[in-house]
């Protein structure tokens, strides 16, 4: 997968932005925070995806929710290895930040005494933001996926 750069400056802003909307929470629980919102959307499509053709609820539900590529089982056929790998990357980003957060449990040690922890401790921002800047592109990828003829 490839991001044109309009793309990227789109992801950014709305990374960004879900970043200001959590500003009030922990790092951790920001990447846990947005990857439950995505888990939604997630489920329904990937449900949908594996589901449609032998599923007559989730051909009616992919019609209800005007995803015209997934009633059309030649269409989803065509995106079948675009499909697996956002699976692969969804699952990837998810022990990421299972990662994250396990390494925020450790920020109640003092550095003094484990000196190589300040620098993971200091990565964590950088981290969250990378972890949601791929769920904000795995949205993107979904919705052309599922629009695209």
């Amino acid at each position: 997968m490839s991001c044109k750069p309009a793309g990227e400056e789109i992801a950014h802003k709305t990374t960004m932005t879900i970043l200001v909307k959590l500003s009030n929470y922990e790092w951790d629980a920001k990447a846990v925070l947005t990857l439950a919102a995505f888990a939604m959307e997630y489920g329904e499509f990937w449900l949908l995806a594996q589901h449609q053709p032998t599923d007559p609820i989730a051909k009616s539900v992919a019609f209800l929710r005007r995803v015209p590529v997934l009633t059309r089982p030649a269409a989803l056929q065509k995106h079948r290895q675009a499909i697996i790998e956002l699976n692969n990357l969804v699952k990837t980003t998810l022990l990421v930040i299972e990662l994250i957060f396990e390494l925020e449990k450790l920020t109640t040690f003092d550095t003094k005494d484990v000196p190589a922890l300040l620098p993971a401790i200091e990565q964590i921002p950088v981290d969250v933001y990378w972890a949601i800047i791929t769920i904000v592109a795995i949205e993107t990828q979904i919705d052309y996926l599922t629009t695209e003829s």
